[in-house]
């Protein structure tokens, strides 16, 4: 890190390995699109009399997972829903059921909300009280249990057992499994199949489901979805590529992270369906106009641009934008209010108000108020909207802020409820302004979603921050604060993430008065696309090579139709 006369601090991040990629890339579909429309619509009406048709409970289980894994579950939401709650109703005596059907049926049930209890896996404890050795060869029924724990809330100790058991037997085993098995295991103990994210799952099964005595029916419907709704998001790449460019970031914002397509990557596992269409490129236009700000805020802004452009935002008034010295503040002010009011105009009448306050007031004021000088934090935000950011006052002072302090003001930065709330504005009518005030109200759910948040990414990016020169992360604060080493405090971070997951797990529960399924979902996979962006890719967002294979995955590579 440098920092020249001005103040201005520099850190060279990678260079994004896409640019103009996905605004020319056009490739030749296998099929004409109208073609792999209307054959995709034969196959979900055939799929749909093989759910119908399905009797066996182990069978319909089975078949629900399949296809909720191969990325078509969206297409037969009411028929799944029929299927869990008559598997929720039935009677289950689960003596002569096998662990992995047990497990499955656990996972099925917790996934879609039901107060499914965990004492099935009681008879698969022995007489000392472990696990019986009778499960500790079946790696598929392991792995079934691994990943059922993983759903588990706080008070389920035997999930919690249940977990550290059947990860140490699968690291055991994994090495002498053969393939698809060995790859579902080696991928579930990096990320547990439940927070994965499920359009990558989706990509990875298809290939792995052909080795799976598949059906064929099925198979094909899932390989044409994958392609649809492939071209459909390389399209939404190329509309939100191209209002990126009109930056010209390497003339104007040469210092900030080049991340457009990562983060339609990141959005895209918050809600990969075509019917959210509208909501990514919403997210993603907001997730990097706030990356902007914050690598403008904490790398290059002098502390007197950052004071004006605090203000520019306050006043939300496009005449600001002559008040700039630099030419650069004046294209990123003007660009966040294009931005707002052209989602606005996209929304409907009944939808408007989530624009003005959701985008504008609540995320993009909201943002650069907690950036602020450091107040008392009772005080109101926006009594201190001329200030400088809280960060880079904390570093010219050279001051150390205890933990209690940077955590509080990381939780605002993570923005508790807000981030949550950019995610649902584009969405449509499965969100209600009742919805919009559970999730800006912080309730705990929400609370853990940016703890474990701000945890995770202080840990990831602690390098990458003491190169920068930012004021002391989480890591630094705690090593301090408690005299311990960096492992221990990662130990301790860890712990708390854990137990962040299980609150968040908690959201899944919640009644349909509260939240609508798809709102409870967007929430949950918001978690998983940190877990898998942080640790499955290790800081993919800003080390953004560790994330293009997955890209290429997804958007690029087409799959061959069989």
């Amino acid at each position: 890190m440098e920092t020249n006369k001005l103040g201005r601090k520099s850190y060279t991040y990678q260079p994004s390995p896409w640019t103009d990629f996905f605004t020319t890339y056009t490739p030749a579909p296998p099929q004409s699109k109208e073609w792999l429309q209307e054959r995709a619509d034969e196959l979900k009406e055939e799929v749909r009399t093989i759910i119908k048709s399905a009797t066996d409970t182990f069978e319909r289980m089975n078949l629900i997972d399949t296809i909720e894994r191969l990325g078509i579950g969206y297409h037969f939401e009411k028929e799944i829903n029929e299927v869990l709650t008559s598997l929720n109703d039935a009677k289950f005596e689960s003596n002569n059921k096998l662990i992995h059907e047990v497990a499955l049926r656990f996972r099925l049930l917790r996934q879609h909300g039901f107060h499914v209890s965990a004492d099935g896996f009681l008879k698969f404890k022995d007489d000392k009280g472990g696990f019986s050795s009778t499960i500790s060869e079946d790696a598929r029924g392991l792995l079934s249990l691994y990943n059922a724990a993983t759903l588990r809330i706080d008070g389920e100790d035997i999930l919690k057992e249940a977990s550290f058991f059947t990860k140490e037997r699968l690291e055991y085993l994994v090495h002498d499994l053969e393939y698809p098995l060995k790859n579902q295991v080696s991928r579930a103990l990096q990320v547990p199949l439940p927070r994965m994210m499920k359009r990558l799952e989706a990509r990875w099964y298809i290939d792995e489901y052909k080795e799976e005595n598949p059906n064929d029916i099925i198979l094909e419907l899932a390989t044409l979805d994958f392609n649809i709704v492939q071209a459909l998001h390389r399209e939404e790449l190329r509309i939100v590529s191209l209002w990126w460019n009109e930056l010209n970031l390497k003339e104007n914002f040469a210092y900030t992270r080049d991340r457009i397509v990562e983060s339609f990557f990141w959005m895209t596992g918050v809600y990969f369906e075509p019917h959210f269409s509208r909501a990514r490129i919403i997210a993603t236009k907001a997730f990097n106009l706030i990356t902007l700000l914050d690598d403008t805020y904490d790398i290059y802004g002098t502390l007197e641009e950052c004071l004006l452009l605090t203000d520019a935002i306050q006043r939300w008034d496009r005449s600001c934008a002559e008040i700039f010295p630099a030419e650069y503040l004046k294209i990123l002010f003007l660009k966040c209010i294009n931005f707002v009011e052209e989602t606005e105009a996209e929304l409907e009448p009944s939808e408007k108000y989530r624009a003005s306050y959701y985008l504008k007031e609540m995320h993009f004021i909201y943002f650069i108020l907690i950036k602020s000088k450091p107040k008392p934090m009772m005080v109101q935000l926006k009594s201190f909207s001329r200030a400088c950011m809280k960060d880079a006052e904390w570093h010219a002072q050279d001051y150390s802020p205890s933990f209690k302090e940077r955590l509080e003001l990381g939780l605002l930065y993570s923005s508790n409820g807000d981030f949550c709330c950019t995610m649902l504005v584009g969405i449509g009518s499965v969100v209600t302004k009742e919805m919009f005030q559970w999730v800006h109200s912080n309730p705990d759910p929400i609370r853990a979603l940016a703890e474990l948040g701000r945890l995770t990414d202080d840990i990831v990016t602690y390098e990458r921050e003491t190169a920068v020169g930012q004021v002391p992360n989480l890591v630094d604060c705690y090593m301090k604060e408690h005299n311990v080493t960096k492992e221990e405090t990662i130990i301790r971070f860890n712990h708390w993430i854990e137990d962040g997951r299980m609150r968040v797990n908690g959201v899944l529960l919640k009644p349909s008065t509260v939240l609508s399924p798809a709102v409870r979902e967007r929430i949950y996979n918001i978690c998983c696309s940190i877990q898998f962006i942080y640790n499955y890719a290790a800081d993919g967002f800003t080390k953004c090579a560790n994330i293009k294979e997955f890209i290429n995955l997804l958007y690029v590579e087409q799959l061959s139709m069989i």
